[in-house]
């Protein structure tokens, strides 16, 4: 195993301890590290090309984040249920970010509007070559101003933290070009609702969109 690049976004790319983290989460959700299982940070340390450092930091935050367990003889253990993470952060999505889209709707500044109309103009389905990497920056780009824009600090940095895992899912499962195109036009008419300060229909809008990704996933366990 080897730590990958990630896929372009408007993300910071990870550091070695983050990018550590990835692929472990990234070998969890995809069932190659099982619920019960030993994580050996010297072995995978040494099938990373790291020092064992990196490998102990990004076990540390995978306990504190409830994905492993660290026993006392600081034996890493994969938490029962583990592989479950991605579309559990979906479902919590479902219920924090259509309310984070009513408020956003009352709050978002016109200059964040008319950022978000840019991005949403270069990621136009078919447009360009690299149309489906600005479809997902427009995805990261709206969502996170939505969260910004929440008017309630606790819900900000929440939806900022649920979202610094949908780096994991396009690793674990990139988008098809037609999903990335129905998402978009999702998005177009939650923007939509969002410059008209429509809260009830960007509620709407955020729920639709949540749920259709929902049934689009490639996976049982990435979404």
């Amino acid at each position: 195993m080897s730590v990958k690049n990630s896929p372009k976004k408007s993300q910071p790319e990870p550091t070695c301890v983050e990018a550590v983290y990835e692929q472990i989460l990234l070998q969890i959700v995809s069932g190659t590290l099982t619920g019960g299982g030993e994580i050996k940070s010297t072995q995978l340390a040494r099938q990373l090309g790291l020092s064992r450092t990196p490998v102990v930091q990004a076990l540390q935050r995978l306990a504190a984040d409830g994905l492993v367990s660290l026993e006392v003889n600081k034996r890493a253990v994969v938490r029962p249920g583990a592989e479950n993470w991605l579309v559990e952060l979906h479902e919590l999505r479902e219920w924090l970010e259509p309310p984070a889209a009513a408020r956003a709707a009352l709050n978002i500044s016109e200059v964040d509007l008319e950022r978000l109309r840019r991005h949403a103009e270069e990621a136009l389905p078919h447009s360009h070559p690299d149309w489906t990497h600005a479809a997902q920056q427009f995805d990261f780009a709206l969502h996170l101003a939505i969260a910004d824009c929440s008017g309630n600090f606790a819900l900000r940095e929440t939806l900022r933290k649920i979202w610094a895992f949908k780096r994991i899912s396009y690793l674990a499962a990139p988008e098809k070009p037609e999903t990335l195109e129905r998402g978009y036009g999702e998005h177009l008419a939650l923007l939509e609702a969002l410059g008209q300060r429509d809260g009830e229909t960007a509620r709407a809008a955020m729920l639709f969109h949540l749920r259709s990704a929902g049934t689009l996933r490639q996976s049982r366990t990435i979404v």
